[in-house]
């Protein structure tokens, strides 16, 4: 028999729902650009960026997504913090944000995800946005 939530053995320490995000982020830290990388996964709590990314668990940094549409062009910044370093890249909390990416952040992850009402619930939970200008 399989199980497909967490277990006693293996508890599952995500608090959010993570759906798949391909895109590409700008990866800065100290205002320097450590390069640009392509994302795994995104929720509301923060995103994997792949590669090779030699950047200390615990150090802050800032992302920079370019969204292109039809009409319009946005630059996002996210702050985050280097939350887990692996062989294939690093997990990233998010710290803070502007309106404008928390928005787009929403949006991603509502309409991703397999159970959009449960991820509704978590969008003002943990996280209230501010200015990005401050990572």
């Amino acid at each position: 028999m399989t199980t497909a939530g967490p277990s006693a053995f293996n508890p599952e320490k995500r608090r959010h729902s993570r759906v798949i995000f391909t895109r590409s982020v700008k990866l800065f830290t100290q205002g320097k650009l450590q390069g640009q990388f392509p994302a795994r996964n995104l929720s509301l709590g923060g995103l994997f960026v792949e590669g090779e990314i030699n950047i200390p668990v615990g150090e802050d940094c800032r992302l920079e997504l370019h969204e292109t549409g039809r009409r319009s062009s946005l630059i996002l910044n996210f702050c985050g913090t280097i939350r887990r370093k692996e062989k294939d890249g690093v997990g990233v909390k998010f710290t803070n944000m502007e309106d404008d990416s928390f928005m787009f952040l929403q949006t991603m992850v509502l309409y991703s995800s397999d159970d959009p009402i449960g991820v509704a619930e978590h969008f003002l939970e943990d996280f209230v946005p501010k200015p990005a200008s401050t990572c």
